[in-house]
């Protein structure tokens, strides 16, 4: 079995000086760190995590706080949690899953929070262990955040539609009192009054039925071609299977949605969406989480937005 004096021997340092480079990194030189990481990738030593949770009064535990309604949780975590547990991995942390904002802190390292609302911003305050919340925060949250950016985003869809050639342009948005529910309103209110665009905008739960039943009341009011820029690709799939009822798509109604997971492939046409550049989105999330837990000193807040961009298909091609 490989063991730290193998280490030492090819990087020809002391095991101690191993030891300090694997254990506290911050306390040596680059040229020290390439050297024996060198010498650890050539000789195939793995450090025993047990030994460094030891030294280090750490459990190299991550969890994963979910609170949306398991009922709607959208495929995207599936593809979040996949990339999070690989990116925590290449750092030595494992992934846990959690469903209790209650549960003991006293096996993890840090908490990763998806699915929160307004009422669970107190409650996550004041554990005791970093918090990174995946989700816009609201403004003056003293908790960091890593979310796509949501207004850039529908910005963005709402500015192809228009150029595309649809001037009756709707936003179907979220019923949440949440800021990436808004921020997603925002964008759409922007280009349209940029474009001096007639301003329809509605809300409906994040369910494709209820999207279903809201679009069938509306159709009546279209001026063809008409747009309908969706919050969520769940959404999308109800407004979709309304339309296309009545009119062609995408000639008569162009329809977008958000997220670009998975619901946007199984439509029929194929859902033209907004994706979330999730391996980024994961990669800062993971960054800040450890940035935090390492740092001795309290970090400023930080509220890091990613871009996303347009997957172009069958429901917006005209």
């Amino acid at each position: 079995m490989v063991n730290l004096s193998d280490v030492a021997r090819k990087a020809h340092v002391s095991k101690m000086t191993v030891s300090r480079v694997i254990n506290h990194p911050d306390q040596v030189s680059p040229e020290l760190m390439t050297l024996v990481q060198q010498a650890i990738e050539a000789v195939g030593y793995v450090p025993n995590q047990v030994a460094r949770a030891l030294v280090n009064q750490r459990h190299y535990v991550i969890r994963f706080l979910l609170l949306e309604d398991v009922a709607t949780v959208e495929p995207n975590y599936a593809k979040l949690l996949i990339r999070l547990a690989h990116n925590l991995q290449q750092k030595g942390y494992t992934l846990e899953i959690s469903l209790d904002i209650t549960a003991e802190t006293q096996s993890i390292d840090g908490i990763i929070v998806s699915g929160w609302r307004q009422e669970d911003l107190l409650k996550l305050q004041t554990l005791d262990v970093p918090v990174i919340l995946y989700g816009a925060a609201p403004p003056n949250s003293p908790l960091s955040s890593v979310d796509v950016d949501n207004q850039a985003g529908i910005e963005k869809a709402t500015e192809y539609m228009w150029r595309q050639g649809y001037r009756d342009i709707y936003y179907i948005g979220l019923s949440l009192d949440l800021p990436f529910a808004k921020q997603r309103e925002a964008g759409y209110r922007a280009v349209m009054a940029q474009k001096g665009g007639r301003v329809n905008v509605y809300q409906t739960e994040n369910h494709a039925h209820l999207a279903d039943t809201l679009l069938t009341n509306l159709m009546h009011n279209f001026e063809l071609p008409t747009a309908i820029v969706c919050a969520t690709d769940r959404i999308a799939l109800g407004v979709l299977r309304a339309v296309q009822r009545v009119y062609h798509i995408p000639r008569e109604c162009g329809v977008i949605g958000f997220d670009g997971v998975f619901i946007d492939q199984l439509t029929q046409p194929q859902l033209t969406t907004v994706r979330q550049p999730f391996a980024l989105i994961a990669e800062k999330i993971v960054a800040q989480i450890i940035s935090q837990i390492e740092s001795e000193n309290t970090l400023e807040v930080e509220n890091t937005s990613i871009l996303p961009d347009i997957v172009v298909r069958e429901t917006t091609n005209l």
